[in-house]
């Protein structure tokens, strides 16, 4: 089925609704992370269950909801924090991000299956990273957010997951990529399970896994092997003692030591650092871009947000607000002098984010 796209028509409010799915771990479907995914009125992401599951909703349901919307270049009701943070010249207008404009408005002209599809399988996680919370770490619900009522891990059920596993049979040919975060994916049996499905189907399928690097074992090895598997380590730092503070529950030298088992099984091009910009790691950041240069790996920074009330009451203030001026001049003339190398684009983006965060 296609649509008519107008030809003075530039671009659209997001691309995510076209190519990309997401479902958490209490079953709520939407186009992206950002969207909140939690019973609300108007509604903004559609609850899987048995009868209405994926199909329904991609086809049917919500997302061509969004689908609609976005092509007239407005905003869903689930689309708040973008809009915030655009408001806020936190990010670009989302017209900007459109570098490939002819050829994304070819894939929006046809309704079809999604590219990406992510994952949330469960908050099941080793550690207890003060700037995370309980619907994302079992760790964090069991103690520090024992108070707060996270809901129930949907997939932790076996005949729901499996049941998901079936749907996704469809899905599965057309994707390119399945993305698996958490809670700490490679502690969960159903992200082999599902893992195991793909090899079968389409082996070549890239699995992007976002993992803290502290899970290494035989089932890991297998997945490496039977799949196309892609690595991004949650790591905030290199020194030793900035990585006890962050990342409570995990080794240092164990996690550090686990990457490097996992770039002999998939190479160092399938390896990507993922760093969080905070107050406490912030001096040190450099050193983060450092090793990753120096192992051929890329990188990502995010940014520390602690929006919501409840995070604000249970997550530490570890904001750029509290990086002393001295050191956000120095370092920002680290990165200055960091991107007189010759580096690939995906570092230069990152290092001039680091400097438009700090300055």
């Amino acid at each position: 089925m296609n649509r008519t796209i107008p030809k003075k028509q530039q671009y659209i409010t997001c691309f995510s609704a076209f190519n990309h799915m997401r479902i958490n771990r209490h079953g709520y479907m939407s186009p992206c992370c950002f969207v909140p995914q939690i019973p609300k009125v108007p509604q903004t992401a559609q609850l899987w269950n048995k009868k209405k599951g994926l199909h329904d909703y991609w086809f049917n349901g919500l997302n061509m909801e969004y689908q609609e919307l976005f092509l007239e270049s407005k905003f869903h009701a689930g689309c708040g924090v973008c809009k915030k943070r655009i408001e806020q010249n936190i990010i670009p207008p989302l017209n900007e991000y459109d570098w490939n404009v002819e050829d994304r408005m070819k894939g929006v002209a046809s309704i079809s299956y999604p590219k990406i599809l992510d994952l949330e399988i469960s908050n099941l996680c080793n550690m207890e990273c003060p700037m995370c919370f309980g619907h994302l770490s079992s760790k964090h619900a069991a103690n520090r957010d024992k108070d707060i009522d996270f809901g129930l891990n949907v997939f932790d059920n076996d005949e729901n997951l499996d049941h998901l596993i079936e749907e996704l049979k469809e899905f599965i040919p057309h994707l390119e990529q399945i993305r698996f975060v958490g809670g700490e994916p490679l502690a969960h049996k159903g992200m082999f399970k599902i893992a195991k499905v793909v090899a079968d189907i389409k082996p070549k399928l890239k699995l992007q896994v976002c993992t803290n690097g502290s899970v290494y074992n035989k089932k890991v090895e297998k997945l490496c092997k039977e799949n196309n598997v892609q690595f991004s380590f949650s790591v905030d730092t290199v020194i030793l003692e900035e990585y006890h503070k962050i990342r409570i529950g995990g080794k240092y030298e164990q996690t550090y030591s686990n990457i490097d088992k996992f770039r002999n099984l998939v190479g160092k091009d399938n390896i990507n650092i993922n760093t969080t910009l905070m107050h406490i790691n912030a001096e040190n950041i450099v050193k983060v871009f450092e090793y990753s240069l120096n192992n051929g790996y890329s990188l990502y920074v995010n940014t520390y947000s602690r929006e919501g009330a409840r995070l604000i009451k249970i997550t530490p203030d570890w904001g750029l607000h509290l990086v002393p001026f001295d050191i956000k001049c120095k370092v920002i003339k680290q990165c200055k002098e960091f991107l007189k190398q010759d580096l690939t684009d995906n570092y230069i983006v990152q290092l001039n984010k680091v400097i438009k965060l700090l300055s």
